[in-house]
């Protein structure tokens, strides 16, 4: 702690002891929580109170007071927990009579501070924070505080109904130990004395647990689900298995009964009883109740239960394979392929679902829930060898088939479903699902009705944006997996690219956005792929992203950009000089004359991306000292740091390709002279010194972060001074930033300048007109002088430091304090 806030901190604590002030704003507070807790964790509480009594003094104030502000009374709460934390703390605390004032509410002078939500919040932290070591432990055993806690477990808060069970999982966790005999820490008398009220304390909670679990009220179940989800996740294997045979009883009772907020909590305590040695134990019975709660659910329920089943490591071939079943069956009875299930379980309500799925409500929400566990799994490369994939391909194409009006022949032995004609929820589901089963090699045999289906959507007039983008993202996962044929670019010519270049004159923006997105991404996937190449440029797509380069949307003029970009890196064909020379044109002018930033941004990235290439071109070669001007000057930050990126890549392709005469041996001398004159020419230097001032802190970041790349290099090299580059600075806006830096270490090399620790800029103005001084610098200096390394560590601290340091806190409460509460803005 410095001294500042050493002499700050009495005053604070008086501030906010003193009810009639205006107390500050809950996240100052705990702003200065944190800070404490920091504190704590460097020396102990004892230490802290006995240097600082005003803590105590504050915290004495708050006790006695007869009216205190509830969010002071919380934050002197969880302050007594923090400094309660270690035993030397706690002891001093307890000494002082603080602990029972502070945590056994029925001494509280102020009536009615129960009812406050922050003071109960603040409550349950501060014990939590004190409940760390023994004596806090034996402190909460011996004075009933237990009963309380329990309440509070049923309180309206959520947050405070969570930090309930977690507090009351870490007392289970840290009392059982010594109530079963087995803390090897303790001692036997120790073990005598925590036999009565620690054992009575854990056998409370237990009761508890199994009472609200045999409840009839689900308000009161859903918390002690639960608390036994976190007790099994974060316990010992000994409280585990005591803490089942508790429950399992009214576990059985709940696996049976109906009810839809009970489903969720119930899978979560069974996954969590899956992963501990309960599974193996068949008196355990959690594999059972997983089947009661598969087939005990309405559908919709039975489909979550299922999905959480196939998520868990450790599933017996059975149990997973009615899970997998139930998964599927809405996909499967909708389009007429439930014959394949070899479970009658899963078929006993086959004509119930069909009538749930002739509801337009309970149909979307089962096919979504059934489509979304099936995608999950996927992702997850969960097994699903109970089912072939072709049969899940084929079951989605089909009800895809169905969403956008196309009936299969089987499907009109089933029933019609026409209330999934349009239906975009569906249509979104099913394309992710037909999208991620590309992972799997048999889905080989469904590309060409892949690629049918997706063209379908495609075509159709019908189709939401949302939609059409998970069409292109679809089939850019089934282009990945098929190997290139004629039948393929056939349908690339032919049939993508006319859908393609319709949709980029849609007159939905997001249409025209995400299929300019589609092509970019496309032609990326398929760089070096002649046939592909040969199919852009010669089915008049490129005019057609030239054409949006001009579109009204910022964010469409982007993605045009991209694309433009993509085209050109990504070509085999020997491309005509003047194709690339009128895409670098038009790039300027959208770099010079775009108002958006958006298309500014992209242009730069794709300038980058075709430096990167091995091969450049002559058109970028001759732009790059329009590209560095331009975006250097830009009023955009992001458009700068993207230059600065761009410049980054030429320094690395610049310097570091110097030829090494030996292996180990410093580059040559002349190719390095070349490169740095050919970054000085392009203004690449120029445009680093200027972003070193920025006013963006990101920006000179960057900046310092490559002129130390660059000083590394030169020092490398170990140029001499009568060979080392000079720059000609008065040339550059940014010049007189570093003159002043220069005469500010050398006032000895101009009479103009005096010999003072500091040089003004009406100085530096008359050394610019003095004929005698040097109008030219050498990098080395120049680099030199700036001290680079300090600036990075002052760059890399941004403003948090100050603004945010205990010292700004304080000061921000003690202003506050004094204000009329009219005037006060949380600044936070």
């Amino acid at each position: 702690m410095d001294s500042e806030c050493l002499s700050l901190l009495p005053s604070v604590c008086e501030v906010l002891a003193d009810s009639k002030l205006l107390p500050p704003d809950d996240t100052s507070l705990e702003k200065l929580l944190d800070w404490f807790k920091d504190l704590t964790s460097q020396d102990d509480g004892q230490s802290l109170l006995q240097h600082q009594p005003c803590l105590l003094q504050f915290l004495y104030s708050v006790m006695e007071s007869e009216v205190v502000d509830p969010i002071i009374f919380s934050f002197s709460l969880k302050l007594a927990g923090l400094l309660a934390a270690e035993e030397s703390g706690f002891c001093l605390l307890q000494e002082k009579g603080v602990l029972v004032s502070m945590f056994v509410p029925d001494g509280w002078h102020v009536l009615g501070l129960w009812k406050n939500a922050s003071v109960r919040c603040g409550w349950l932290q501060g014990l939590w924070n004190m409940l760390q070591h023994p004596p806090a432990m034996d402190f909460f055993c011996r004075n009933g505080i237990i009963t309380l806690v329990l309440n509070l477990q049923n309180d309206e808060s959520l947050f405070i109904t969570s930090l309930t069970n977690q507090i009351l999982a870490h007392i289970l966790n840290c009392s059982m130990p010594r109530v079963l005999g087995n803390d090897t820490d303790s001692t036997a008398e120790g073990q005598a004395l925590v036999s009565s009220d620690w054992v009575s304390v854990t056998t409370e909670i237990m009761s508890h647990m199994s009472r609200s679990l045999a409840s009839e009220d689900q308000a009161v179940i859903l918390p002690g689900l639960r608390l036994l989800a976190i007790v099994l996740t974060q316990c010992g294997d000994p409280l585990k298995r005591l803490l089942w045979k508790h429950v399992l009883e009214p576990l059985e009772v709940l696996a049976i009964r109906k009810g839809d907020s009970l489903t969720p909590p119930m899978m979560a305590v069974l996954q969590a009883a899956a992963r501990t040695p309960l599974y193996i134990q068949p008196e355990c019975r959690v594999e059972a109740l997983m089947n009661v709660m598969l087939y005990s659910r309405n559908t919709n329920e039975s489909v979550l239960c299922a999905a959480s089943i196939l998520l868990l490591e450790k599933c017996s071939e059975v149990l997973k394979s009615r899970a997998t079943d139930v998964i599927l069956l809405p996909v499967l009875c909708i389009t007429g392929t439930q014959q394949h299930f070899h479970e009658s379980d899963v078929l006993s309500g086959h004509d119930l679902l069909l009538d749930l799925l002739a509801q337009r409500a309970s149909c979307i929400s089962l096919l979504t829930q059934s489509l979304s566990s099936i995608a999950e799994l996927i992702c997850k490369k969960k097994s699903l060898d109970s089912v072939s994939i072709r049969l899940i391909g084929s079951a989605v194409i089909s009800l895809l088939r169905i969403c956008i009006g196309h009936y299969p022949s089987t499907i009109l032995q089933v029933g019609n479903f026409p209330h999934l004609i349009g239906c975009c929820k569906i249509q979104r589901c099913g394309l992710d699902v037909l999208g991620s089963l590309t992972v799997y090699e048999e889905s080989m045999d469904l590309i060409q009705e892949a690629f049918a289906i997706i063209l379908q959507y495609m075509q159709s007039p019908d189709s939401h944006a949302t939609v059409l983008k998970k069409a292109h993202q679809a089939a850019l996962k089934w282009f990945s997996i098929c190997s290139p044929s004629t039948d393929l670019w056939r349908f690339v010519s032919n049939d993508l690219f006319s859908v393609l270049k319709k949709h980029v004159c849609d007159g939905r923006w997001e249409v025209r956005d995400s299929t300019l997105e589609f092509i970019a991404q496309l032609t990326s996937a398929l760089k070096g792929n002649s046939e592909y190449t040969e199919a852009l440029h010669t089915n008049g797509m490129i005019s057609v992203l030239f054409t949006a380069l001009s579109d009204v949307e910022a964010y469409v003029q982007a993605s045009a950009v991209a694309a433009l970009g993509e085209a050109l890196t990504t070509t085999n064909l020997p491309l005509c000089t003047s194709l690339q020379e009128e895409i670098v044109s038009h790039l300027l002018t959208v770099l010079a004359q775009d108002a958006e930033s958006f298309p500014r941004r992209a242009a730069l990235k794709v300038f980058t991306s075709w430096l990167k290439i091995p091969q450049t071109f002559a058109a970028l070669d001759q732009s790059l000292s329009s590209v560095f001007s331009l975006g250097g000057n830009d009023c955009d930050w992001e458009v700068k740091i993207h230059t600065l990126e761009l410049a980054d890549v030429l320094m690395e392709k610049s310097l570091s390709h110097c030829p090494y005469a030996v292996q180990g041996y410093e580059p040559s001398e002349r190719c390095t002279e070349q490169a740095l004159n050919k970054l000085m020419d392009l203004g690449t230097l120029g445009l680093l010194f200027k972003c070193l001032f920025d006013c963006d802190r990101p920006v000179s970041q960057k900046a310092c972060a490559l002129l130390l790349k660059l000083r590394a290099f030169m020092k490398q090299t170990s140029h001499t001074d009568g060979n080392d580059l000079a720059l000609e600075i008065c040339r550059y806006n940014w010049g007189e930033e570093i003159l002043h830096r220069y005469c500010s270490k050398r006032p000895e090399q101009s009479d103009c300048v005096s010999n003072d620790d500091e040089v003004s800029y009406e100085q530096i103005d008359i050394v610019k007109c003095d004929p005698c001084w040097p109008k030219e610098i050498s990098l080395c200096k120049i680099l030199d002088v700036l001290d680079l390394d300090e600036m990075q560590h002052t760059l890399s601290l941004s403003s948090d430091h100050v603004i945010n340091s205990p010292r700004s806190l304080m000061e921000d409460i003690l202003f506050v304090a004094h204000q009329s509460e009219d005037n006060v803005v949380d600044c936070y």
